[in-house]
């Protein structure tokens, strides 16, 4: 069974960096990267048992092969530089 290309990113922008998540669905991309922020930075911020995240939601369909890149200034398409339009943001508490 091949499993469906991801079309949805999800982004936690903390501190000095990120965390981020690939998928085809919003609300699990979200709850994903909520668990993967806690996960990577929990040497550096003390998360309460149930933090709640915000989770920057990016369409990421129309990219291709050359995929994205994030600076503190957003998500960009990484071939054409081109900043990618914010979607939503989703809270999910983990």
């Amino acid at each position: 069974m091949n499993k469906p290309e991801a079309n949805i990113l999800g982004i936690i922008y903390i501190g000095g960096g990120s965390s981020w998540i690939e998928g085809t669905d919003e609300t699990e991309v979200a709850f994903d990267c909520a668990k993967m922020c806690k996960m990577d930075w929990k040497h550096l911020f003390k998360f309460k048992r149930k933090h709640k995240f915000a989770v920057n939601i990016f369409d990421i369909s129309k990219l291709g092969i050359k995929g994205w890149h994030a600076t503190f200034d957003g998500v960009f398409n990484h071939a054409t530089n081109e900043k990618i339009p914010h979607k939503k943001t989703i809270w999910v508490i983990v």
